[in-house]
């Protein structure tokens, strides 16, 4: 379990993240919030990449400090948005290379390659060149060298983007099956991993943390403003026109008109009715002050 208290973070003048406190245990808690909101830096924190400016942290019981720092990090597996693989390397290779960098004994390190390529879905790949696989194999391949040292926190940035669905799917189950013996924190900005993933969620704005134990939470902040209607050409034009209104779906073209979902403090329309919310709607709502 990870214990955080009253995390902050500075640079100079500027606080990226405002006194955050939370836990993380066995599953998976999804991290959501816009673009700045301070997820990179919560991540990076967690990670040892960077020191929070106050604040404490304890993993498994062990509170973090100069003097333990490797051994908290032989309890971190990290994925980040962006990881760095070797595409000359076979997949083999790449594995065996990571968990020498981790100072993993080469006996343990052969062991757990096979154990983790088979958890991951790439045995079948494990003699081929990195360059050579998908962008979905890839992402696992991430998985897998996060997994390698057998970490009990993984933390997650942006997995799924850029993958087609059917990938989507896979990695989303892949997470699943590696959060029950596991804490996994899934930073995303795509709400329906959130939805089908995790069993907890993090809202962060402007470097502020809100734990929510249920994604049901956040999507009751939409709960009574969300209206769902059909509507013919020139009305979906004025609505689009309309600021004070917020069409959340894309609108699916039926006949001569359209479904729309609309995010409104009133009924927007005639015809309107009042519809049950999505995660995605209520996080709107959130993040434009409720």
């Amino acid at each position: 379990m990870l214990v955080a208290e009253q995390l902050t973070k500075a640079y100079g003048r500027k606080t990226a993240l405002h006194e955050a406190s939370f836990t993380l245990s066995n599953g998976i808690t999804g991290l959501l919030g816009p673009n700045g909101a301070g997820k990179t830096t919560l991540l990076r924190i967690l990670s040892t990449y960077h020191q929070p400016t106050t604040g404490k942290l304890t993993l498994d019981g062990v509170q973090w400090s100069r003097k333990n720092m490797e051994h908290i990090r032989s309890l971190i597996g990290y994925l980040p948005q962006h990881v760095g693989l070797f595409p000359a390397l076979t997949v083999r290779e790449y594995l065996s290379y990571i968990g020498s960098m981790r100072g993993m004994d080469s006996r343990l390190v052969k062991e757990r390659t096979e154990e983790v390529l088979h958890e991951v879905n790439l045995a079948d790949k494990a003699r081929e060149q990195v360059r050579s696989l998908s962008g979905g194999m890839k992402q696992r391949l991430g998985i897998a060298q996060a997994i390698l040292h057998e970490p009990s926190l993984l933390l997650v940035d942006e997995p799924t983007a850029g993958l087609d669905p059917e990938e989507r799917i896979r990695f989303r189950n892949l997470v699943k099956r590696l959060a029950f013996n596991r804490a996994v924190l899934l930073s995303t900005h795509i709400t329906g991993d959130i939805t089908m993933t995790c069993d907890r969620v993090f809202l962060m704005k402007q470097g502020r943390l809100e734990a929510h134990e249920h994604v049901h939470s956040v999507t009751g902040y939409a709960s009574g403003r969300v209206w769902g209607l059909y509507a013919g050409r020139e009305e979906y034009e004025r609505l689009l026109g309309n600021p004070a209104l917020f069409i959340t779906d894309a609108a699916q073209q039926i006949g001569g008109g359209y479904n729309l979902r609309i995010i409104a403090q009133d009924e927007p329309c005639a015809g309107a009715e009042l519809v049950q919310p999505t995660l995605e709607e209520g996080y709107m709502v959130w993040l434009n002050g409720n």
